[in-house]
């Protein structure tokens, strides 16, 4: 029975669902969008669903054991604020801001208290700094696990930027963009007094720990990543970043250990902040270097430009990239796409590319075809229009 209660708060907030949804319009509109460019999908199999639910399984787990290891308690009226937020983060099409939501909230509850809403209610705003429990240490711990929660989403999910989308720079020539838009909805193991739901519910899942009523919800949390590339090769900087919040994750951990032995509730709201302006600055910072990299994915009048490799293809098989140039095929120089399906049917069985890379440096690649079909090695271009 406890168990299905508690599945049951996971599945009754609309975080799930919108998340759900939210997905495969994302899916939607990926596809729509490369059919109109390149007149096929990229890859048309639901990536962003995989993605959704394989993160939810495995993030779930990992931070399933952090939360309940650590015992992280916090109060229901957090809980539902939270909800209420992200929900309506979830509702604003293109709007990625978990962090600034658990962030936020946070910060609220500890200034304001567990009845800031009455006193918004009320017009009478005054700082508390109030708590039946010790809220800012448990915040500085769910913070460490969203952060290694995010750093392992990151990490799993960095090969995954692959749908380029075309725009013209200052010169008016096309250039490629990418932008890594990907979420999941995460369940987590919280601990909330019990007496808080006793009153609400007399069948909510309550026991005592240390002589304690507590009760476990598995509450979900969105986590969620959108940065858009310009010229840094997306897999490169998103491993950069993972990495950068990892080691802030590590430093969470650290501000936690001293918030345990200070039990001071200003030393939690400061930690937080810091985590907090440590984590935009990692974001600003690394959108500076991807700026700054100045090897943007554009158009070629020297061969033919790769913008997109799809999977299971020869172009895969050969270890193509992204920002790849095309120069020879079977022998022959190439500047256009009809030059490249033209070079291409002059062996049907087996092709041979030239390539210099971003690097500036040449390769030579190799890969048998697929028999029928010479001219679909697996690559996108620039369109013609």
């Amino acid at each position: 029975m406890e168990l299905a209660l508690n599945i049951l708060f996971f599945l009754i907030v609309p975080t799930f669902w919108l998340g759900i949804i939210r997905t495969y319009l994302s899916y939607r509109s990926r596809l729509k969008r490369e059919r109109s460019l390149y007149d096929s999908a990229i890859n048309p199999k639901n990536t962003e669903m995989r993605t959704f639910f394989i993160s939810l399984i495995v993030l779930g787990i990992i931070g399933s054991l952090f939360t309940s290891l650590v015992g992280i308690e916090v109060s229901y009226v957090w809980i539902i604020f939270y909800e209420i937020v992200i929900t309506i983060a979830l509702l604003i099409p293109g709007l990625m801001i978990p962090f600034t939501v658990l962030f936020g909230t946070m910060i609220i509850i500890l200034i304001f208290g567990n009845k800031f809403y009455s006193n918004i209610i009320s017009g009478h705003f005054k700082i508390t700094l109030q708590n039946t429990m010790p809220e800012g240490l448990d915040f500085l711990a769910l913070i460490t696990a969203m952060l290694i929660i995010q750093y392992v989403f990151l990490k799993i999910n960095r090969k995954s930027v692959n749908s380029p989308i075309i725009t013209k720079n200052i010169r008016g020539n096309k250039i490629a963009s990418y932008v890594f838009n990907k979420m999941t909805v995460v369940p987590l193991v919280l601990f909330v007094p019990g007496s808080l739901f006793e009153s609400t519910s007399p069948l909510w899942p309550v026991f005592k720990i240390f002589g304690a009523k507590l009760t476990i919800l598995v509450v979900p949390f969105l986590i969620g990543f959108r940065f858009k590339f310009m010229g840094e090769m997306p897999e490169k900087l998103l491993k950069r970043m993972a990495n950068a919040i990892g080691w802030l994750a590590w430093l969470s951990l650290g501000l936690m250990i001293d918030a345990f032995i200070w039990k001071n509730l200003w030393f939690d709201i400061a930690s937080i902040v810091v985590i907090f302006a440590a984590y935009l600055l990692i974001l600003r910072h690394y959108k500076k270097v991807d700026q700054n990299e100045g090897k943007t994915v554009e158009q070629s009048i020297d061969g033919i430009r790769i913008l997109a490799v799809k999977p299971n293809t020869p172009a895969a098989k050969m270890n193509l990239k992204i920002g790849d140039l095309i120069q020879e095929v079977n022998g022959k120089p190439v500047k256009s796409e009809n030059q490249l399906y033209k070079a291409l049917q002059s062996n049907p069985t087996f092709c041979r590319l030239k390539i210099k890379n971003r690097n500036g440096k040449l390769e030579m690649k190799e890969s048998a075809i697929y028999a029928g079909s010479p001219h679909e090695i697996g690559i996108v271009t620039f369109p013609n229009n």
